[in-house]
């Protein structure tokens, strides 16, 4: 499995929509600034779907953050940027942070389904959180396309299906299962970072950030 590309996902952003002009509006011209400062955002969970909410509420799961930048990207003319789905083996080693949960219910790692954009072979992953020995895109063991108007009802089925059969091979309750998985999630939330001062994604707080 290729690892994230290090090479900038870039084009221009014209005035041609929603997106692009709210992005515009934040001083931003270039994808790849964008895309930084949407990394930069604190991870959690928004209050609303509407389409500006990362921007708004300055933070987002990889869900939300890469469905953003892919809407973002398809505005802008660019197709070939694509919203990816996948699944992997979620531990300590792949997303650091979560051991604490894992360990006190007797496992090593649990599914969990990742977003992250691809362009021709090219990986790349705009969630923010720290990669431990390998990153969750090294870890893959199944990813899919999906359009960004669709994610939410299609990654529901889609995780809640790998956690049942998951736990099933494993004769723990799936719905234990689930809250196992929340719990990891909630955790990562907590201990990420504030960064929305930095990342200049509101009006008039342009900054090229760098990695």
């Amino acid at each position: 499995m290729d690892m994230t590309e290090s090479r900038p996902l870039d084009f221009p952003i014209g005035d041609v929509g929603k997106l692009s002009r709210a992005v515009r509006s934040r001083g931003y011209r270039q994808f790849a600034e964008v895309a930084e400062a949407v990394r930069r955002l604190p991870y959690g969970r928004l209050n609303s779907e509407d389409d500006l909410a990362v921007l708004d509420e300055e933070r987002g799961t990889c869900s939300s953050k890469h469905r953003f930048l892919a809407a973002l990207a398809h505005e802008c003319g660019h197709p070939e940027v694509k919203l990816m789905l996948g699944l992997y083996s979620m531990s300590e080693k792949n997303t650091p942070g979560v051991e604490t949960v894992l360990r006190a219910e007797g496992l090593a790692a649990i599914p969990e389904a990742h977003c992250y954009l691809m362009c021709g072979e090219r990986r790349f992953d705009f969630t923010g959180l720290p990669f431990g020995a390998t990153s969750p895109i090294e870890s893959l063991t199944d990813e899919r396309c999906v359009s960004p108007s669709n994610l939410r009802s299609v990654k529901a089925t889609y995780h809640h299906g790998a956690i049942v059969d998951w736990a099933r091979t494993r004769d723990i309750d799936p719905e234990r299962a689930w809250a196992i998985r929340e719990k990891c999630i909630e955790l990562l939330a907590n201990r990420t970072p504030h960064l929305a001062s930095e990342s200049g994604v509101r009006a008039g707080g342009r900054k090229r950030c760098t990695p």
